[in-house]
């Protein structure tokens, strides 16, 4: 009999979590123990993958390890426990573990409230898991739902001066959002006709849409999607929240919460309706231009060196959003993989400038300079991080990025030249960064400046390594990604 697999880390996750919210004082070692537990099962899911035949569901052709179980069956209504993975959702399990791990050890020496703080930070990844196996709609929406409670906590309760605004915003976008994209999926049930609430039923039943009704619902999923990316002109919350945000709040937001918009939208909304995507996809190149372009000058003009991380992420997720708009599987593979590898950088550099403000009390960029003697550790990992984003060959974002860039240049040729120079422009505000605070005469270092301790070091260190490796086999990923029989992506 084969084992649940994807109900076994369920239960891990839950279980974990709900003993590291009671667990006082210890709750930084059940929070390890959990993560440490949820990480080898994930590897274990993840080594098993495509390996194994006997995995493909009955359920749901193409997905591995899957499980379904009746759960509300009315007579006009049939809601199931339906899970099960693809390439796509478990190259991002796979980062939800990286990163559940990382934050955990960074955060070790937290004081204020670590049972909750813990308890909250698995929690955020247990909503994770829950969107990248969910293959039901309403299953989809209460672990999306989720995953917004544990991050306005994170945020509101261990935020900066500005953290109760920086919440309320973050709350009130996403939310709204939420209720969008739950409208637009509940419709394509019912206007499909699908016998139940189910990914495969879905998926089997909107073939009989026309182009007119999948295009609306489209735009209703692009809405709901596309604020949690997020993309310009509803990207506002996302710097707020990462300034005020704890370091592992800014950690999971920008590693794992701005990917459930991407997944989502290439799971329920390109999958499911190719002819709506099809009519949108101006309104998607469009979108993921201004993304790029407003991102990147954004970046430009910031002091903040945490704002400036997060404006970035705006450039990268747009380079996301043009790979999905490209409409290839090349372009499909290069946007799974760029989040995988946007996660881990995002998440460096975002504990860099956690670091940063621990040891020289400002994370404002002038403030600062000349810091690599007094802490070389640091200025290694800001480094990395920096030269890995801007996409630097033999680290992680590098055979993400390029093939992004082909992906478009076979789509619609000489447009690439605009993410292109972008990615120039994106370089120079790194390089400014680095030669403002690395190099150069020592500048607002306290006497008693120390490098990074051995928490924060392991919790970075984690992650370079994930960037090296990523970056000098990207097969290990791209294979898996390829592997994911995605409908509407001409080659997959």
């Amino acid at each position: 009999m084969m084992v649940p697999l994807l109900s076994v880390i369920v239960v891990t996750l839950a279980a974990g979590t709900v003993l590291t919210f009671l667990a006082g004082a210890r709750a930084r070692w059940v929070a390890l123990a959990t993560t440490v537990v949820f990480l080898a099962e994930v590897g274990f899911l993840f080594l098993g993958y495509p390996g194994w035949p006997g995995y493909t569901s009955p359920f749901v052709p193409g997905f591995a390890d899957s499980e379904s179980y009746s759960w509300i069956s009315i007579s006009w209504m049939h809601i199931n426990y339906t899970v099960g993975v693809d390439g796509i959702s478990l190259v991002l399990i796979l980062l939800t573990a990286i990163l559940q791990l990382a934050t955990v050890i960074y955060s070790w020496t937290e004081t204020k409230r670590p049972a909750a703080y813990f308890g909250l930070v698995l929690l955020t990844c247990f909503g994770c898991f829950g969107v990248f196996i969910a293959l039901d709609v309403l299953l989809f929406f209460l672990f999306w739902e989720a995953v917004l409670v544990p991050m306005f906590f994170l945020v509101g309760y261990w935020g900066g001066p500005q953290r109760r605004y920086a919440a309320l915003k973050f709350f009130i976008y996403t939310h709204v959002a939420s209720i969008v994209m739950l409208v637009g999926l509940l419709a394509l049930v019912f206007y499909s006709h699908a016998p139940s609430f189910d990914f495969a039923a879905i998926a089997a039943s909107t073939n009989g849409l026309s182009s007119v009704v999948q295009s609306f619902l489209f735009l209703a999923l692009f809405f709901g999607f596309g604020v949690k990316f997020p993309i310009v002109p509803f990207h506002t919350w996302l710097p707020d929240a990462h300034v005020e945000a704890p370091t592992g709040g800014s950690v999971l937001l920008a590693g794992l919460l701005l990917k459930l918009g991407g997944y989502g939208m290439i799971r329920w909304a390109v999958e499911l309706l190719p002819n709506g995507f099809h009519t949108m996809q101006p309104l998607l190149y469009v979108v993921a231009f201004l993304s790029i372009i407003w991102g990147s000058v954004l970046s430009l003009s910031q002091r903040d060196l945490k704002r400036m991380i997060a404006y970035s992420s705006i450039n990268h997720m747009g380079i996301v959003l043009l790979a999905i708009a490209v409409d290839s599987s090349l372009g499909l593979m290069a946007a799974v993989l760029l989040m995988f590898a946007h996660g881990i950088v995002s998440a460096l550099l975002f504990m860099t400038a956690g670091s940063v403000h621990h040891t020289f009390g400002t994370r404002d960029i002038p403030a600062i300079g000349g810091i690599t003697p007094t802490t070389p550790a640091l200025s290694t990992f800001i480094m990395v991080g920096s030269l890995a984003s801007l996409g630097l060959p033999a680290l992680i974002s590098f055979p993400a990025e390029f093939a992004a860039l082909l992906a478009t240049w076979n789509a619609i040729a000489y447009w690439v030249f605009i993410p292109l120079t972008i990615l120039v422009v994106t370089a120079g505000f790194y390089l400014w960064m680095m030669q403002r605070m690395l190099f150069g005469t020592p500048k607002g270092v306290p006497l008693a400046a120390h490098d990074v301790p051995w928490n924060e070091g392991a919790g970075m260190g984690i992650l370079v390594a994930f960037t090296v490796l990523f970056g000098i086999l990207p097969g290990l990923l791209v294979n898996v990604i390829m592997s994911s029989p995605i409908r509407g992506f001409p080659g997959t």
